[in-house]
């Protein structure tokens, strides 16, 4: 009796490993396939975040530059060039609101573009928020690793 119940007990296991992996490679397929979609859309997706960063309103211009950060992490092989005037735009107005200024630093420092490494170093200078000074250094010493 106890040798059936080690034996049912293995076949439950073994059962619910297969099923596991199974699940796993279903979420795989699915990922990849997400990612296909994102891709396609990316033009759009472009579009969708300029006219965010230039939204009135700074939740939709935090957000607009935290999802920039997340597409550069995404697809690191893109250029995001487009991106590139807009990110600037929100780093260098010193009426904009803080948070989006440091994500904005954030995001252009992702680009890894000289031109955004430049405002990054010219911000770094002339900022009268002492925090984003700091980061701003602190990219460009990351960047210089």
């Amino acid at each position: 009796m106890i040798r059936f119940l080690l034996v049912i007990s293995l076949v439950t296991i073994s059962l619910a490993i297969t099923a596991d992996a199974q699940t796993a490679g279903t979420k795989t397929r699915y990922n990849l396939e997400s990612t296909r979609f994102q891709k396609q859309h990316m033009p759009q997706t472009v579009v969708m975040l300029i006219n965010a960063l230039k939204d009135s309103n700074p939740s939709k211009r935090s957000t607009a530059a935290q999802n920039i950060r997340d597409l550069e992490f995404a697809y690191p092989d893109e250029p995001f060039s487009d991106l590139l005037t807009p990110l600037l735009d929100r780093l260098k107005d010193e009426k904009e609101v803080f948070q989006v200024r440091i994500l904005s630093a954030l995001a252009l420092d992702g680009l890894h573009n000289d031109t955004g490494d430049q405002v990054i170093g010219n911000i770094s200078k002339t900022t009268s928020n002492q925090s984003l000074k700091e980061l701003c250094i602190a990219l460009l010493v990351k960047a210089q690793r």
